[in-house]
């Protein structure tokens, strides 16, 4: 009993985050005139350089005959977004923010020779 009595008096004394404010004006600062569409640099002559990169999650099937590798891979894509800075000090600290990607840019990427099959549609680009 004592020692689950400490470790709330322990939890106690930890300081409280008071990050979830500031996160909120955070994100709606910078989604206010984010546009998905246009690609986040600060100059439009610029390239935008995205690393790229595959994960290997698990071999399915190899068909030698065919010469058919089937996988389920992670694409790893990674990008600094010009549109998504911000000055630590005027938002209580915040360093990081998780933001759904669905209202953020991305990178368009398709690739070459692939086959991809969800279990119920398919779609086949050959090369």
């Amino acid at each position: 009993m004592v020692p689950i009595l400490a470790a709330f008096a322990l939890l106690a004394l930890l300081p409280v985050s008071e990050q979830g404010p500031h996160e909120k004006r955070l994100l709606n600062a910078l989604l206010a005139s984010y546009n998905t569409l246009e690609r986040p640099v600060a100059n439009e002559s610029e390239p935008l350089e995205v690393r790229f990169g595959l994960t290997l999650q698990q071999i399915i099937d190899v068909d030698e005959k065919n010469q058919i590798l089937t996988t389920n891979v992670w694409l790893n894509l990674e990008w600094n977004d010009y549109n998504l800075r911000w000055n630590e000090s005027e938002y209580g600290g915040v360093k990081d923010l998780r933001i759904t990607p669905n209202k953020l840019w991305k990178p368009d990427v398709l690739m070459y020779n692939r086959y991809v099959s969800t279990g119920m549609v398919s779609d086949r680009a050959m090369g």
